[in-house]
């Protein structure tokens, strides 16, 4: 009989086709016997698509089918996919004990640097020397067990385990003070400095405006002290003396300026003059006309 193939084409099926025993079966008993013939599929290389698409399910029901089937023969991966790397899989490179052993001697018995000693002995990795070199170092430290040593070797061990503590400790308190010595000789003092020089250059361009005499008359004028033995007269020229100050301690908003409008010439001076005498004799009761 004539079938689709999952494979592509039209191809005549054998008689016992997995494909063909499907088609002949009743629909009532096909879901019966789904599971096998979707497992004789997979088995001869067709894909789960491929089943679904001929059995008329989905892909998730053949994938319920296929669990924990062991497939021999797993399919070949489909076209579009990452193909298989061709030859043998590539081995890491790895170094011999033996090689880091000879690079680790090089480097401690005969004072090679790590890159001198990686070319000698053929280690690829100046980690890889560095990483051999401090094994070495920790396998050639002497271990020594406390409790062999003698009660003297042991008191002596205990004492020079406190010593180097304490050299421990004063070689960090040493440290930590040279570090707050270089920032505050750094860092603060400057800062300090800075501001004091600021200072001192305002005050050196500071200029007076009254002098001390007249500074302590204010303040004695002011002091609640002195309210009862100060006399009148101290009493004004502290408030003249203050007042004094008025357009230095207040701007110009708050103390306004008045600039008389001057004459421009000599004729308006002249009219000025006349005007400022008629007024001072008006104030004094006499004609403004000078009797002849």
């Amino acid at each position: 009989m004539k079938c689709v193939c999952p494979m592509g084409g039209d191809r005549t099926c054998p008689d016992d086709c997995p494909l063909s025993v499907w088609q002949s079966l009743p629909p009532k008993d096909r879901k019966a016997e789904r599971k096998p013939i979707a497992e004789r599929l997979y088995k001869q290389g067709f894909t789960q698509e491929a089943i679904a698409t001929q059995l008329g399910v989905s892909q998730y029901t053949i994938s319920k089918d296929l669990e924990g089937l062991l497939v021999t023969n797993k399919p070949p991966r489909p076209k579009g996919g990452r193909p298989k790397r061709s030859g043998p899989k590539p081995q890491r490179q790895r170094t011999s004990q033996a090689a880091q052993d000879v690079a680790a001697s090089l480097v401690l018995d005969q004072g090679k640097t790590y890159e001198q000693a990686a070319t000698e002995s053929g280690v690829n990795s100046v980690q890889i020397v560095k990483t051999s070199v401090a094994r070495e170092e920790g396998r050639r430290e002497p271990q020594i067990d406390r409790n062999e040593l003698s009660l003297t070797a042991q008191q002596k061990v205990d004492a020079a385990i406190r010593q180097y503590k304490r050299n421990q400790d004063l070689e960090f308190e040493t440290r930590v003070r040279d570090e707050v010595k270089r920032r505050i000789d750094e860092v603060v003092l400057p800062h300090w400095k800075e501001k004091i020089d600021r200072a001192q250059e305002l005050y050196s361009r500071r200029k007076a405006l009254m002098d001390k005499a007249t500074f302590n008359k204010i303040r004695r004028g002011l002091h609640p002290d002195s309210r009862n033995s100060i006399s009148d007269k101290m009493l004004g020229e502290a408030f003249d003396a203050f007042m004094a100050l008025e357009k230095f301690l207040l701007n110009e908003k708050d103390s306004p300026t008045e600039f008389p409008n001057l004459p421009q010439t000599w004729a308006d001076w002249e009219k000025a003059k006349q005007a400022a005498t008629a007024a001072r004799r008006a104030r004094r009761g006499h004609s403004a006309i000078r009797p002849r």
